[in-house]
């Protein structure tokens, strides 16, 4: 249906979308490139997947101290504020999303930091809409 060639026994696509893209709120969207740590690129695990060095707002709430990501105290060491004036601290929530569509779970700035210190690179963010994926069957 879609163009691209299936080998025998596959499930066959319900769609015209290439094979590996899915469509939420009426968006198509794939895998692509994310800043995962200092100079380091990696593409997502799945299109629903957010990097937590970037959450983490590095550079504007947090910093990189011997490897480790730690909260940004400022230059005067009293923290940083974010656009709206309010203190950036590690109970803050952050919702990512993916496409414009926020997920249905929140992190603390604490949480993705601590993720981040462990090793862990990547969130999966459920959306909170309906996706429909390009790899379906009949």
């Amino acid at each position: 249906m879609n163009g691209f060639f299936y080998k025998g026994g596959q499930f066959l696509p319900h769609t015209q979308a290439a094979p590996g893209k899915w469509k939420l709120k009426g968006k198509w969207i794939n895998s692509a490139r994310e800043l995962v740590a200092p100079g380091e690129f990696a593409f997502q695990p799945t299109p629903f997947s957010r990097s937590l060095f970037v959450l983490a707002g590095v550079g504007s709430s947090t910093v990189l101290n011997d490897g480790r990501l730690t909260l940004n105290l400022g230059p005067r060491g009293q923290g940083v504020r974010a656009c709206d004036g309010t203190p950036i601290t590690l109970a803050m929530e952050i919702r990512p999303g993916v496409k414009g569509v926020l997920g249905k779970e929140a992190l603390t700035l604490g949480e993705i930091i601590d993720a981040w210190n462990s090793g862990q690179r990547w969130f999966d963010v459920q959306p909170d809409a309906e996706t429909i994926t390009s790899s379906g069957c009949w």
